[in-house]
């Protein structure tokens, strides 16, 4: 037991070999070869999300075939910290190791490995959308049939769409999350293309919602610009920006984000969703353009809600590797307004309430 210094040292002790997913910005599978420098901490944590490492192990027993690993599997879900370097910290990632140990050595490996995280303080519980789609990659990676429910999906997608009917409610957000881990085969992808422009608004959020995993095609990408550009509801116009926070900013995407987001000055509380989509989502595209950054924090400080919108979203980015710089540069500029200037003032000089 004094050997095991590692997540892949506690897996190889109960004969298990492990496959990570980041669960974090979005569903992310992490490399053989990434998994061991962030364990051992010689990288920083590849997907670091609200200063966490947001894990789903897939685990399985080294002798087991994928059949027995699609029927059998267990899943861990990790909520582990890093230090200010990125890096697991260590000192929580051993007292999670020997809690795991102790309750193996209590209950034994079959039992101890199932109710592992009863009670763990490290354990996490993905939201149904997030799990849907882990399903739906598990099931794809591992070349299982989709469900019941993607064939629901396609079956419906594949009607007039036009037509005024309720049929959409019986969808169920599993068969649309395979829908989406199919978006790059063609005959999968005309259906998206034809949802996204027809579909009853709950099933393209939550199209989209699922699309955020994966890296879409130029004519996908360009449909739901166009989407994005004629929408006025700011619930969808978050959407649209999710499923395409994997897109490359350029021209085609940064000036309707520009028309989108409007004016500097002026902040209401419809215009908080596409914002907080795109800190939470895309900060690298803030990371890219100091101009997008600039205009939102512009338009948080220029809101009358004491300062709380302005707080969340530069919490959020100030811990994002890639906009962190970009956001404290903008924030100590001299060239910003007296709003901005005062909000960033209030921000350094607030005292925390339990001084007060």
């Amino acid at each position: 037991m004094s050997n095991i210094e590692s997540l892949s040292d506690l897996f190889d002790m109960v004969g298990c070999d492990v496959t990570y997913y980041d669960l974090g910005r979005s569903i992310s599978k992490i490399t053989p070869q990434q998994a061991v420098q962030f364990d051992r901490k010689q990288q920083a944590y590849p997907f670091p999300f609200r200063q966490h490492a947001w894990l789903a192990c897939l685990l399985k027993s080294k002798n087991a075939t994928k059949e027995d690993t699609v029927e059998q599997g267990v899943i861990w879900f990790l909520k582990l910290p890093l230090d200010e370097a990125g890096c697991l910290n260590l000192g929580t990632r051993d007292h999670f190791i020997k809690s795991i140990v102790d309750k193996i050595l209590h209950k034994g490996e079959e039992a101890g490995l199932s109710e592992a995280l009863e009670d763990s303080p490290y354990a996490f519980k993905p939201d149904q959308e997030r799990m849907a789609s882990l399903h739906a990659k598990l099931g794809k990676d591992l070349h299982k049939a989709p469900s019941n429910y993607f064939d629901n999906v396609v079956k419906h997608l594949s009607s007039d769409l036009t037509k005024q009917d309720d049929s959409w409610q019986t969808l169920g957000l599993q068969g649309i999350a395979e829908l989406a881990t199919r978006v790059n085969e063609d005959k999968y992808q005309a259906l998206i293309q034809k949802a996204i422009q027809q579909a009853a608004k709950p099933v393209v959020s939550a199209l989209c919602h699922a699309l955020e995993h994966e890296t879409l095609s130029s004519p996908l990408q360009y449909t739901l610009i166009q989407q994005l550009q004629i929408e006025q509801d700011a619930l969808m116009q978050a959407s649209y920006l999710r499923a395409l926070s994997r897109a490359d900013l350029n021209d085609t995407l940064l000036l309707p984000l520009f028309g989108l987001l409007g004016s500097l000055a002026e902040c209401h509380d419809d215009d908080l969703h596409p914002i907080a989509a795109l800190a939470a989502k895309c900060p690298h595209w803030l990371a890219q353009n100091p101009q997008l950054l600039r205009i939102i924090m512009e338009k948080l400080a220029h809101r009358e809600d004491g300062y709380i919108a302005f707080k969340q979203i530069a919490a959020e980015l100030s811990q994002h590797p890639e906009a962190k710089q970009p956001l404290w540069a903008l924030l100590r500029s001299g060239h910003v307004s007296p709003k901005l200037a005062q909000a960033v003032s209030y921000l350094f000089t607030e005292t925390p309430p339990s001084l007060q």
